[in-house]
């Protein structure tokens, strides 16, 4: 089972524990009111992480717990969970600001031209 499946499982345990619809929770999550029918209904296979931790947020419960990092091999991946705790400690401003900071990262490192090829006259 991959870490998307092993969210989408316990998130789905979690609402059906404490009795909460899918609709609520995306409403108390500050989500679109869809976000987690869509998560539900496997229509979103793999959920951003500021979806995870506003969701975790809203359920009251760590984002590791959500992502199964304690229950999975990726848990011994000190790097990951170090991140995710740190990032959920973050204000939803800086949370935003670094989100958005990476996705220009990214963005720029997928774009950058490779170098150019010497070639003799």
């Amino acid at each position: 089972m991959d870490v998307s499946e092993i969210f989408r499982a316990n998130l789905l345990q979690l609402l059906k524990d404490r009795k909460i619809s899918a609709a609520s929770v995306s409403r108390k999550a500050g989500l679109n009111i869809r976000a987690v029918k869509d998560i539900e209904e496997r229509r979103a296979k793999s959920p951003r992480i500021i979806t995870v931790i506003k969701l975790a947020e809203a359920l009251e419960v760590p984002a590791q717990d959500l992502l199964g990092l304690a229950k999975c091999h990726c848990a011994a991946t000190d790097d990951l969970s170090d991140a995710v705790q740190f990032f959920s400690t973050l204000p939803t401003e800086q949370r935003d600001l670094l989100v958005t900071a990476m996705r220009q990262l990214v963005n720029a490192v997928n774009k950058e031209p490779t170098a150019p090829v010497l070639t003799q006259p």
